[in-house]
């Protein structure tokens, strides 16, 4: 005898019979809402020991250079120079002495955001991402939700204490100091917090767009090392001015209490900072979307 073997919807055939489907429990588990894609990436980010291992080193890099610098200005740690000379840093500010690991806090946090947003794309992961978000905006949104989450603690608590670990070898030496009453010196203070967290920010951005280290790394490194450096000195001097809209000089107008040619105003800075890290996501949010995976 022939036995009927159509299904019927919510049923699906095998050789030991029919099994009942169940699309609604298979729906209901299996979708992928806000909260979940957050707690995607936030399982692909601390499980990746490479980046906590570079937030350890943020942090290595912003106190231990602050403590070096401080030492140095006051001639607790020797420096080198002509004898009898002041050490190094003498001539700068308590804030930007204390402050002096951000140079290299800059490049450790901006690598860091580009692999993370390009790690996916060397592995072919990315492709499962998306089939399983396939709107994929949500993504972008929750990768830089868990990164600035955590980067923004790690970054934060460097920052704070690099200022009150060098300000306390300033004082012991008997150098001046920035005091946190003092004008200006909180908004430095958390200001170079939110500068370097939008690096990564930025190193996101560029890493979703390059989809390569090696571009993303050299993009952003061109972008607030190299540019500024060759504006000023290329540019004529009625363009000088233009070169306080970098990014990277958009962030020194609202991290420093000194004021220095060709910087905008701590607000102006803040908001064109603001509109760099604006235009990055956008632009990484229309690549996302528009290009195959």
């Amino acid at each position: 005898m022939s036995t009927d073997t159509a299904s019927t919807p919510g049923t699906a055939n095998t050789s030991e019979g029919s099994v009942t489907a169940t699309p609604r429990a298979v729906a209901g588990g299996y979708r992928m809402t806000w909260p979940r894609v957050v707690r995607s990436e936030w399982i692909r980010f601390v499980t990746v020991r490479a980046n906590l291992w570079t937030l350890a080193s943020l942090v290595v890099v912003m106190v231990g250079i602050g403590l070096i610098a401080a030492g140095t200005s006051t001639g607790s740690v020797s420096a080198p120079g002509p004898a009898g000379g002041r050490p190094g840093f003498s001539g700068t500010d308590p804030l930007t002495i204390v402050l002096a690991g951000q140079t290299l806090a800059v490049l450790v946090i901006g690598v860091l955001g580009v692999l993370v947003g390009v790690r996916e794309y060397g592995s072919g992961m990315v492709r499962t991402t998306m089939a399983a978000v396939p709107r994929r905006l949500p993504v972008l949104a929750a990768r830089i939700v868990v990164f600035v989450a955590v980067t923004g603690l790690v970054v934060l608590v460097s920052t704070v204490g690099a200022y009150l670990g060098g300000t306390a070898v300033l004082e012991n030496g008997g150098a001046a100091t920035a005091a946190w009453s003092d004008p200006g010196v909180p908004r430095a203070v958390l200001g170079t917090a939110a500068y370097l967290v939008g690096i990564g920010i930025i190193g996101i951005c560029l890493g979703m767009l390059t989809r390569s280290i090696g571009f993303g790394v050299g993009s952003l490194i061109g972008l607030i090392l190299v540019v500024p450096g060759f504006a000023s000195l290329l540019l004529p001097d009625d363009w000088k001015d233009a070169v306080g809209y970098l990014p990277s000089q958009a962030g020194s107008a609202f991290t420093t209490i000194t004021t220095r040619d060709n910087l905008l105003s701590p607000g102006n800075g803040a908001v064109v900072y603001a509109v760099w890290l604006v235009g990055a996501v956008a632009a990484a949010a229309v690549a996302l979307r528009r290009r195959d995976v």
